[in-house]
């Protein structure tokens, strides 16, 4: 099975998609092969093809989330922030589905949770590395979560809005905190 191949990628998507409306209103537990394979309009032996199960299907969706958010954040060695944010938005934007999982920390607070530790850690690395500090004091863990959950806030209420707010305004509207955060954590 060639993950490259078209075909894969338009079945994943369909199953991801179906995976994703179906957890907006049951369960994960609660979801069986055969209406997800309804739901996404594949054949069960299609998905049987790629998946032992509805949670080795979740389990991919997850790592696949972590692995592209970390493309877009760790993919930029110039570390423009305007650029991630426009992708990281532009990603939110073509994946609302699957967004709206990792949003939704009251229906999926693991998913959520790593997500967050992934985003903290790659914070800490980027503010590292553009500041030279070799020791992180306490506050600014506490000001770097605060900052985090801020952003994914901002994204969330976009999202929960079905994206009526322009992308441009979102994005000029979250580097405009992030300055000022940056003048907060320099300052």
């Amino acid at each position: 099975m060639n993950r490259d191949d078209r075909r894969v990628k338009k079945t994943s998507k369909a199953l991801w998609n179906a995976i994703a409306e179906l957890l907006m209103e049951k369960e994960l537990h609660s979801i069986t092969v055969r209406e997800l394979t309804n739901r996404a309009d594949i054949h069960r032996a299609t998905f049987y093809t790629h998946y032992k199960d509805v949670y080795d299907l979740y389990e991919q969706m997850e790592g696949n989330v972590i692995d592209e958010l970390a493309a877009i954040i760790v993919g930029d060695p110039t570390h423009s922030y305007e650029d991630v944010f426009t992708k990281l938005i532009d990603y939110v934007y073509k994946n609302p589905g699957t967004i709206r999982i990792f949003l939704d920390k009251n229906r999926n607070r693991s998913f959520h949770d790593r997500v967050l530790a992934f985003l903290e850690e790659k914070y800490i690395e980027i503010w590292n590395y553009e500041t030279n500090q070799k020791e992180i004091s306490e506050e600014w863990i506490f000001m770097a979560k605060y900052h985090l959950q801020g952003c994914i806030s901002i994204i969330q209420y976009w999202a929960e809005n079905n994206f009526s707010y322009p992308k441009e305004r979102l994005t000029k509207l979250i580097l405009e905190v992030d300055s000022n955060f940056d003048n907060i954590l320099t300052g």
